[in-house]
Parts: C-alpha cells; structure tokens; sequence
C-alpha cells in the first residue's frame, strides 16, 4: 500500500533531505574575506565562481546518508506497521540531532566574521514534521487494524 497518504509524507521527507547534498546550507565569511560555503558534504571555498572542497564533514555526510537510507527503508516497510513506526521515531530523533549537529560545527568554527544561514537549514525541521504526520497515519492504521481483529 505505497499509496497511503503517511507514504506520500515520507517521500516528501526524502525529497528535502536528498537537495541538502548539493544546496549549500549556509554561507560563512572569514575574517580575511573568503567565503566558505557549506552542505552535507562539507565546506567548500568560492574564489572566481571557482568551488573547491577544503574539508569533507564526512560525520555530517553519514548521518545525511543514514537518514535518507532509513527514509526509504520506511516507505517499503508497509507491511510491517509496528517496525514501521519504531524507525519513523529513529528518524525523527535523528533528524533532530542531525540540525543540533549542523548548528554545532557552524558555531566552533574559528576566525568566523559572519555565517548566514540558507533556506535548506529547516529541510530537517520540516522532515521531522512530516515523519511526525507519517506516525500518527501509521498508528492510526494499526489501531484501525487491531480494532478489526477484536471484532473477530
């Protein structure tokens, strides 16, 4: 039953987080005037319209592969609701951590003048939301299904 509307919320869900790998999330100017511009994958540097990476955040990485994987993982585990419902929770405390994370390393940085932050910094927020819509749907079809078995 991909079809059910909890599905359609966790694959919106995956569509904020696959853009974060390539959008950059926010924009951080050092002290000498460089520009440092940051997603998923780490920070890179603008010089000319020339990016170059300078430091892979594979942690961040990780954890953004991770959350997608076990996004999909949700979806095709219809069948087994209560499973279902423990790792839409994973996810949503996850998703929570993975901004904590985010805000973390942007804040220690150091010789940091300014960091502005772009729209794609409440992807995660906004995931967590929609896996948070997908759990009530889910339990709410397990509770349908489970007052169903009482009948018999």
């Amino acid at each position: 039953m991909i079809q059910r509307i909890q599905s359609l919320f966790l694959f919106v869900s995956l569509c904020f987080m696959l853009p974060m790998f390539f959008i950059p999330v926010a924009e951080l100017v050092y002290k000498t005037g460089e520009i440092l511009l940051f997603n998923f994958t780490g920070f890179y540097i603008t010089e000319e319209g020339v990016t170059t990476p300078i430091n892979t955040q594979l942690s961040i990485m990780l954890f953004g592969i991770g959350i997608c994987a076990l996004n999909i993982i949700i979806i095709f585990l219809y069948k087994n609701r209560m499973l279902q419902i423990r790792f839409c929770i994973y996810n949503i405390m996850f998703l929570i951590g993975l901004t904590g994370v985010i805000l973390f390393v942007m804040y220690n940085l150091d010789n940091i003048l300014t960091i502005s932050f772009r729209l794609p910094i409440v992807f995660p927020v906004v995931s967590a939301i929609l896996h948070y819509l997908a759990f009530r749907g889910i339990r709410k079809d397990e509770l349908l299904i489970q007052s169903l078995n009482r009948l018999r």
